[in-house]
C-alpha cells in the first residue's frame, strides 16, 4: 500500500491508534494524539517525541525486527509489513498490532507511516481473534470451498454494504460469490500468489482496495478496506494534470494525450491556434485578477461560438487551442471567420478602456500538414504568428512556405552571429544635396547585404532581426568602423567636411553602451563630433525612455547632430521637437510623391516648412525622383534633398572618385 501524505493527515488524530509519520531519514514528522494517553506500554514511550529519531530509538531499545522492517520501507525495497507483538507491564498483558507502510512524501521522497493497534488480552478470547476484531481493515478467511472460516465485524459491515442481501454462514456463501470481489479472489486462488487490486463497487458507489494471501492449507485471507478519500485525492491530482485550473479546459498535456489519440486511429482533425492580441498589456495595467475574469469569459466565448464538434483548450496564458474533426478548408475559413467577427463585437465587454483584445488564429490540419502532434503545435502556432505580422483579427492556414521562411530567418540570424566581415554585408552612401548650390551637403550610410544563397536581402528584413536578437550593436559599429575610416582619410587627404548619417533603431537609442562605442570610435578615428548626424526614426518613444533621453542629452553634450528621419509617418508629437531640439527634419518620401496628385499632402508640406523655420531647423526631403518635385519643393524654400534624381545610392569609392578626387 502507498500511501501520499496528503491523504494521512486528516484521520490522524481520529484514530484510537496510536499512529506516527517518518521522513526518509527515520525522523518523526508527525504523531497522532492518542500517544499523550499513555505513559507505560514500553520504556521508551516517554522517548517518542517530534523530531526525534524512530530509527535510533529501536536500535538503542533492540527492537531489530520493527527496525528492519522500517528500514527495508524507507530503501524501497517493500511497501508495507506487519506482525503481532506482545508486553506484560504491571502485570497486565498487552497485544499490539504493528504496522508500517510506504508513504510518498513530497518531492517524491519515501517515508514511512507507523500503527500500534493496542489491546489488552482477554482470557476468553483467542489471540488471534482479538487482533482481527482489533484491526482497521475489514477482514475475512475462507477455505478451499468458499466456507468463510471467519469475518470480523468490520468486515461483515462493509460487505453489507456491499451486497445488502449478504448473510454471514459458515456455509459456501452465495452472497460471498455474487459481490464484485469475486472474479478477483478466484484468480488468486488459481494462480495461489498474493495479489492486491482496487475494486470499484457501482452499488454504493465506492473503491475498495483488496488484499488476497492464499493459505498454506488451502483457500484465502482477504484484508480490504475503503480508498474513497485517496480515490478523490487522486482524482484531484488527475484534475490538476490534465485539466486548466482557472478555466476548467483541457490543458496543454490532455490536449497532446488527445491528438495522439486521434492519429493513432488516423482520424482527420484541424488545429486552431489562438493568441489574444493585448491582453498583456491588460494584466500589466489591470491586474491578473481581472484577466483572469476575462480569460474564463473568453473559454465561455468559444464553447458557445463554434457549433461544430470540438474540443477547446488552454495551453499557455491567454493562448488556446481548438480542434474539430471538421477539415475541409472552406468551412475552417467560416468557422474562424465567425469567431473573428463574433469576438470583435464583443471584445468591448471583454477587455478595458483603450486596450481592445483582438485574436490571431493560426490553422494546421491532421494528416495534410503533419503526421505527428509535435508538429501539428509548431505548424498552427506558425501560421498564427504569420496573421499577428499581417493585421488583428485575423487568421491563417499554415504552408509550408512559412517554415522557408522562418528557416531564412534562422539562417539570417545564425549569421549575424558570426563575424560579421564573413558575410556579404558591405555599406553605401547616398550623398544628399543643395539644389540651389548643386553640390553634396552630406551623406547618409546605408547598409546593403547581397547574400550568396538569398540573393538582396532587404535591409529592413535584417535590421529587425539584428535588433531582436541582440546583434544591432555589432553590426552598427561594425558600419561605424569601416565607414569612419574612409572618412578619417577622406578628411586628411581631401579636406572632406560633410555631415555623415547613420540611422540608429530605437532600441539603440536607449543603449549608453552603444554611445560610448561612437564617442570611442569619433576619437579613434579623429571625426569631429559636428560631422556626425544620428538619424532617429521617428517612433521612438522620445517622451517615455528615459534612457533615451539621457543618450540624446550625451550626444548634444558631445557637439553630435541629430535629425529626425521618416518625419510626419511616425508617432512623434510636436511637445518632443521642443523638448529636444532637432538639426534636420527629413520629410518622408511618402508626402513627397504625393506632389500634384494630393492637395492635402502639399497643404502638410506647407506645414512642414513653417515648422521647421521656428524650429530653425534644416528641412531635407527624401525620395526625390523628378524635377517637377524638386521645383514644387524649391517654391517651398526647401533646397535640401536626397533622392535618385541627384544621385542613387553608390559605393565609398564611387562617392570618393565622384565627389572627391574628381572635384
Amino acid at each position: 500500500m502507498d500511501i501520499s501524505l496528503p491523504s494521512i493527515n486528516t484521520p490522524l488524530n481520529s484514530s484510537e491508534d496510536f499512529i506516527l509519520v517518518l521522513d526518509e531519514t527515520g525522523n518523526i514528522i508527525n504523531m497522532n494524539n492518542a500517544w499523550e494517553k499513555i505513559d507505560s506500554m514500553s520504556e521508551f514511550i516517554p522517548l517518542i517525541t517530534e523530531n526525534s529519531n524512530f530509527i535510533n530509538l529501536l536500535k538503542s531499545t533492540q527492537n531489530y525486527e520493527q527496525l528492519d522492517s522500517i528500514q527495508h520501507i524507507l530503501r524501497g525495497d517493500a511497501d508495507e509489513f506487519q506482525k503481532e507483538f506482545t508486553s506484560s507491564i504491571e502485570q497486565n498483558h498487552y497485544c499490539y498490532l504493528f504496522r508500517t507502510y510506504k508513504l510518498t512524501l513530497p518531492k517524491n521522497r519515501i517515508g514511512a507511516i507507523i500503527i500500534y493497534s493496542v489491546y489488552k488480552k482477554q482470557e476468553v478470547i483467542s489471540e488471534m481473534t482479538n487482533i482481527l476484531e482489533s484491526m482497521t481493515d475489514a477482514f475475512f478467511s475462507v477455505d478451499e470451498n468458499w466456507n468463510i472460516i471467519y469475518i470480523n465485524e468490520y468486515g461483515k459491515t462493509l460487505l453489507t454494504q456491499v451486497l445488502p442481501s449478504f448473510v454471514y454462514t459458515n456455509s459456501e456463501s452465495p452472497s460471498l460469490l455474487e459481490t464484485e470481489f469475486f472474479p478477483f479472489l478466484r484468480q488468486v486462488t488459481t494462480q495461489k500468489e498474493t495479489r492486491q487490486q482496487e475494486i470499484f463497487i457501482p452499488s454504493i458507489p465506492t473503491w475498495f482496495e483488496v488484499k488476497a494471501y492464499p493459505r498454506s492449507e488451502g483457500g484465502l485471507s482477504v484484508f480490504f478496506h475503503h480508498i474513497a478519500e485517496r480515490k478523490n485525492i487522486e482524482k484531484d491530482l488527475r484534475n490538476l494534470a490534465y485539466f486548466d485550473f482557472l478555466t476548467n479546459l483541457p490543458n496543454r498535456r490532455m490536449t497532446y494525450d488527445i491528438l495522439q489519440r486521434k492519429i493513432k486511429n488516423a482520424e482527420p482533425f484541424s488545429f486552431f491556434y489562438i493568441d489574444l492580441d493585448g491582453f498583456k498589456l491588460i494584466n500589466d495595467m489591470y491586474g491578473h485578477t481581472r484577466g483572469d475574469a476575462i480569460l474564463v469569459e473568453i473559454a465561455n466565448f468559444f464553447n458557445k461560438t463554434i457549433k461544430v464538434d470540438k474540443v477547446v483548450s488552454r495551453v499557455g496564458g491567454d493562448e488556446f487551442v481548438i480542434f474539430t474533426d471538421e477539415v475541409d478548408k472552406e468551412k475552417l475559413s467560416n468557422i474562424a471567420n465567425k469567431l473573428v467577427q463574433d469576438f470583435q463585437e464583443i471584445s468591448d465587454s471583454k477587455s478595458v478602456p483603450s486596450i481592445p483584445l483582438s485574436l490571431s488564429i493560426g490553422i494546421s490540419r491532421y494528416p495534410e500538414d503533419a503526421p505527428d502532434t509535435d508538429l501539428l503545435f509548431r505548424y498552427a502556432n506558425v501560421a498564427m504568428y504569420t496573421s499577428k505580422k499581417r493585421n488583428i483579427n485575423n487568421f491563417s492556414f499554415f504552408e509550408y512556405s512559412m517554415i522557408e521562411e522562418i528557416e531564412r530567418k534562422v539562417h539570417i540570424e545564425n549569421e549575424l552571429h558570426g563575424d560579421l566581415s564573413d558575410t556579404a554585408i558591405h555599406f553605401v552612401v547616398q550623398p544628399q544635396f543643395n539644389s540651389e548650390k548643386n553640390e553634396v551637403i552630406g551623406l547618409e550610410v546605408l547598409t546593403r547585404w547581397i547574400h550568396p544563397k538569398y540573393g538582396y536581402i532587404p535591409p529592413p528584413e535584417f535590421i529587425e532581426i539584428a535588433d531582436n536578437s541582440g546583434r544591432i550593436v555589432e553590426l552598427t559599429k561594425y558600419l561605424i568602423s569601416g565607414v569612419f575610416s574612409k572618412v578619417s582619410r577622406w578628411i586628411q587627404e581631401y579636406g572632406f567636411n560633410k555631415p555623415v548619417a547613420i540611422n540608429v533603431t530605437p532600441k539603440l537609442l536607449g543603449n549608453r553602451q552603444f554611445f560610448n562605442y561612437l564617442i570611442h570610435f569619433i576619437q579613434f578615428y579623429k571625426i569631429p563630433p559636428q560631422m556626425v548626424d544620428i538619424e532617429i526614426t521617428e517612433n521612438a518613444n522620445l517622451d517615455t525612455d528615459q534612457n533615451i533621453l539621457d543618450n540624446i542629452a550625451f550626444c548634444r553634450k558631445h557637439g553630435i547632430r541629430l535629425s529626425l528621419d521618416d518625419f510626419g509617418t511616425g508617432y512623434s508629437k510636436l511637445a518632443d521637437l521642443v523638448d529636444f531640439p532637432i538639426d534636420k527634419l527629413k520629410i518622408d518620401k511618402y508626402f513627397v510623391d504625393k506632389i500634384g496628385k494630393e492637395t492635402n499632402a502639399e497643404l502638410i508640406l506647407h506645414t512642414f516648412m513653417s515648422l521647421a523655420k521656428g524650429l530653425e531647423c534644416d528641412v531635407l526631403a527624401e525620395g526625390v525622383e523628378t524635377k517637377e518635385q524638386v521645383d514644387y519643393l524649391n517654391s517651398l524654400g526647401l533646397t535640401y534633398f536626397q533622392g535618385y534624381y541627384f544621385s542613387k545610392p553608390i559605393s565609398l569609392e564611387e562617392f570618393e572618385h565622384t565627389y572627391l578626387i574628381n572635384i
